[in-house]
């Protein structure tokens, strides 16, 4: 296709932006995507797997409260929930649903709540270590 431009009209540009535009959506769409959010676990392993790390992610952010460091703390409880705790949401409501939103309010809503208002590491700890309990019991429930 030849297009010519001419100085001064922005028309005249438009028939090949918009081919460019509508190149690079199919070339995107056929190469897919590396948002994890796009594609959540399928399988209960997944799942399990990413509950592990939404645990790990909590002791990370439990070791950055005691240290002092509460934004590092409620930056980990966030990657936590946003990386790996959305990709067991689907696989445990399908299997127990009130504990998926326990789980769900808790860490996004809660824990980070209580990080943020300045919380004691004690009463911060005893929120994680309940949150690692009812992890556990998801991951026994994704078998």
């Amino acid at each position: 296709m030849r297009v010519n431009y001419v100085l001064g009209d922005p028309n005249s540009m438009r028939p090949a932006v918009l081919t460019a535009g509508l190149a690079v959506s199919f070339a995107l769409a056929a190469c897919g995507s590396d948002d994890k959010s796009a594609a959540p676990a399928t399988s209960t392993s997944d799942a399990r797997a990413q509950a592990a790390a939404t645990r790990q992610a909590l002791r990370t952010a439990l070791t950055q409260v005691k240290s002092g460091d509460r934004k590092a703390a409620d930056d980990a409880v966030s990657e936590g929930y946003l990386q790996h705790f959305e990709d067991v949401e689907g696989p445990l409501d399908k299997v127990d649903p009130e504990l998926n939103e326990k789980l769900e309010d808790t860490i996004k809503g809660d824990l980070r709540e209580k990080i943020k208002s300045g919380a004691s590491v004690a009463e911060i700890a005893r929120l994680i270590a309940a949150v690692d309990a009812d992890l556990a019991t998801a991951e026994r429930k994704l078998k």
